[in-house]
């Protein structure tokens, strides 16, 4: 039974996995893939300078990567529920440094051969790149406004010249591949068919931002206008309460014939009066707040609108899947 179930598994394509969260290596806890991405680069980058542990998904530091910044040795590890190590995920300080790191490297440009025949999951998404190549620009998008937002374009052509969209050309990083040898891709034709693709993943970004934002500010609008029209109303509904109460002591005090009475009811109508008018100011003063906050409102998009765009391209490559 156990084998059986471990051939189906093998057999499994990759999505598949991950939608069912379960691992080809029953002794390993599962990764997900923004967790898996960062076990590979720590390792990548620690290299001699930490022991690792790979079925524990964990690893002691031999030496600190960052001289004169205080890094705990360790250990470190990936998972959830872990009381005896520090919790590793892409937030923690140590990954921090490492990932801005290994951001800034200065990548020469290269072949390289990614192995899909050797690889232990199927990830059908691949299949069609088989025996093929091609050429692959990856950057880094950087949008300030309010905040600072990053995005990574992955502009890929085979050698044909068939576009490969970026989410199929970001699973070819889940293989295992060679660098065969420095390659500088020098056709100009390739190198702008590459820019306009990754012109074209900008606007792309940029345009999902904008309708993000878009769709924000529409709701802050129509939040800001729901509790404007729930004030007027309950404001309102008071002062006709109030005009009703006001018009019926006057009618009482028509009525009456000591003038005592009559005078007592007249300073009660005053404060009734006194206290309408308050209303009435408290509704003008509500629609002047109203006004200041779409004020502010409009100028935080006004913000948004003002970004300030990084380009960076991080690492060219001709690349064969075999």
């Amino acid at each position: 039974l156990s084998d059986t179930r471990q051939k189906l598994l093998e057999n499994f394509d990759a999505e598949v996995h991950e939608r069912l969260k379960v691992n080809l290596r029953e002794s390993r806890a599962y990764l997900d893939t923004y967790e898996q991405w960062l076990w590979e680069v720590t390792r990548f980058f620690l290299k001699d300078k930490a022991e690792f542990s790979e079925r524990e998904y964990s690893f002691m530091l031999k030496q600190n990567p960052f001289a004169g910044e205080q890094i705990p040795a360790g250990p470190y590890r990936i998972g959830k529920d872990i009381q005896d190590a520090h919790v590793y995920r892409p937030g923690h300080p140590l990954a921090q440094r490492i990932l801005s790191s290994v951001r800034n490297l200065d990548v020469s440009q290269a072949e390289i051969v990614f192995d899909y025949s050797g690889n232990p999951e199927i990830i059908t998404i691949l299949q069609p790149l088989v025996g093929k190549s091609g050429f692959m620009r990856v950057s880094s998008l950087g949008i300030q406004a309010l905040e600072m937002e990053d995005y990574t374009l992955v502009a890929t052509l085979d050698c044909t010249g068939q576009v490969i969209e970026p989410e199929v050309a970001k699973k070819l990083f889940r293989l295992s591949a060679k660098d065969i040898m420095k390659s500088q891709v020098k056709d100009q034709a390739v190198l702008y068919a590459l820019g306009q693709i990754e012109d074209g993943q900008k606007q792309v970004v940029l345009a999902k931002i904008s309708e993000r934002n878009s769709g924000h500010f529409d709701e802050e609008v129509e939040k800001l206008e729901k509790w404007a029209e729930d004030v007027k109303k309950a404001i309102e509904l008071d002062l006709r309460k109030l005009e009703i109460d006001i018009k019926s002591a006057k009618t009482n005090a028509r009525k009456i014939v000591n003038l005592e009475e009559k005078l007592k009811i007249q300073r009660d109508i005053k404060e009734m009066e006194k206290k309408r008018n308050e209303m009435r100011k408290r509704l003008f003063e509500a629609q002047d707040d109203v006004d200041q906050k779409k004020e502010g409102l409009i100028d935080k998009v006004e913000t948004l609108l003002k970004q300030s765009i990084s380009h960076k391209e991080l690492f060219t490559i001709h690349w064969k899947v075999v």
